[in-house]
């Protein structure tokens, strides 16, 4: 256990600077060439089903293919291919092209090699779309490269090179137990983590006890000398802290649903509906009719069971546009009363723009946000942010996800306000702290090693 805890303590120091590897944002969009869609739109069976109803779709063009990528309002999201109206998923030549941009994009210029199809490789275990599927590919560039496509969008979904995969082995996976080998069990994963940091709880509670019960009243302020005066000086002064971030490493697991947030997932189809599939069918055609070359994507939003249109440039700029194809900006005004009207937002919330990040809403290692939103609340008190151009929820907080925030993640994490997140925070108050308690298990483990040596010669 004491060989765990320091394992911990150093992993969550790497992590620091060093996170979960993550794609970069500017390549993924260089992927997308422009938008060159058929000439008339093939039979969709899934479109013209009765009551077919849908979240949104996207359009794209994944190699030399124009791909519309449907999400059902049941069931999992699937990609029809334009050209022919048949369902499936995106092949590895289609692929290929995806990650050759995205390479190019990021200073390699090496042919990607197929390495296969993967579902649980150690660097996507996490990954949505996990389930359909993703392409891997190898660049023999010196950061030694592997990407990852999903089989369903044709998006770069990960990227990592030699550099961040021994980073993660030293930071994020040791600290979160997260070898696939591991990982790929999430119940016995879960409670694998639960035990040992309850364990860890148990013996840092004891430990603190009986050094407290062990403190002289002047100094040194201890009976002990050398490696045992470190151990029970450190941990009088740095316990708390480290019982603080064992307990909260075990509440993350959500022991006994203790945090379990339920609300949050209920509010996007709450706030966007649905639209049914002969819109979307009609929308199509005017698309295939009337779009520009200088597209690359098209993203069809329904709020309020309205659908309309964001539509990404090869300059790098968006623009929402209706149904009928016509330019439109999303004023708060215009989405209050909708969410009023549906009673999604509390009659005495009001939208307000956020244009930086607040006390839930700000970005972290694994996940990044986007500016501006809009910020309301439900009548529930759940917080909702939404995408200020779409109108779509990218965001809810709802009383057990409020809770976590301040209770678990925010004490685990030491983020509890924005200035403790800026790198001379990092620095110069956790990266100290973070020394401290790792002290506190490394001497305990050398104590440990120690007395086995001599208990071992007294043997012999």
């Amino acid at each position: 256990m004491g060989l765990l805890m320091v394992s911990w303590c150093a992993s969550g120091i790497v992590m620091l600077w060093h996170g979960w590897p993550q794609p970069d944002e500017k390549a993924q969009q260089a992927v997308y060439a422009p938008l060159h869609l058929p000439d008339t739109l093939p039979d969709i069976p899934s479109l013209s089903a009765p009551n077919a109803q849908f979240r949104g779709f996207r359009l794209a063009s994944i190699g030399d293919e124009p791909v519309l990528t449907l999400y059902p309002a049941k069931g999992s999201s699937f990609a029809v291919d334009l050209r022919t109206g048949h369902t499936g998923t995106i092949t590895p030549e289609d692929a290929s092209v995806s990650a050759r941009r995205y390479a190019q994009a990021t200073g390699t210029y090496q042919e990607p090699v197929f390495d296969g199809t993967t579902t649980d490789d150690q660097w996507v275990l996490d990954t949505h779309g996990r389930q359909d599927g993703f392409h891997r590919y190898r660049f023999e560039d010196i950061s030694r490269t592997y990407l990852y496509v999903s089989r369903l969008t044709g998006d770069v979904v990960q990227a990592t090179t030699a550099a961040s995969r021994r980073w993660a082995w030293v930071g994020a996976i040791a600290h979160w137990l997260y070898p696939a080998l591991l990982r790929r069990h999430p119940a016995l994963w879960q409670q694998v983590v639960i035990v040992f940091s309850g364990i860890g709880v148990f013996l840092t509670i004891t430990g603190l006890l009986v050094g407290v019960l062990r403190l002289r009243r002047k100094w040194p302020f201890s009976y002990y000398r050398r490696w045992h005066l470190v151990h029970h000086l450190g941990g009088t002064v740095f316990g708390l802290l480290a019982l603080s971030w064992i307990t909260t490493g075990l509440l993350t697991m959500n022991p006994a649903g203790l945090f379990e947030s339920e609300q949050a997932l209920l509010y996007p189809q709450r706030v966007s509906g649905a639209a049914n599939g002969r819109t979307i069918q009609t929308l199509l055609q005017k698309l295939i009719t009337n779009h520009p070359s200088a597209w690359t994507q098209v993203q069809g939003v329904v709020l309020a069971d309205k659908v309309s249109l964001r539509v990404e440039k090869r300059d790098g700029h968006s623009e929402r546009l209706t149904a009928q194809l016509q330019p439109e900006r999303l004023t708060p005004d215009m989405l209050e009363k909708s969410l009023h009207q549906r009673h999604v937002l509390s009659p005495q919330s009001d939208l307000s723009l956020i244009t930086r990040p607040d006390a839930y809403y700000f970005n972290h290692a694994t996940r990044i946000r986007t500016f501006p939103v809009l910020k309301g609340t439900a009548p529930d008190g759940t917080l909702l942010y939404l995408n200020a151009q779409t109108g779509e929820l990218v965001a809810a907080f709802d009383t057990p996800a409020k809770q976590s925030r301040w209770i678990v993640y925010g004490l685990h994490d030491l983020d509890l306000w924005e200035w403790l997140r800026k790198p001379v925070a990092r620095w110069t108050i956790v990266f100290p702290l973070l020394c401290g308690v790792l002290l506190i298990y490394l001497s305990g483990v050398i104590i440990a090693a120690k007395r086995l040596k001599w208990k071992m010669g007294r043997r012999t």
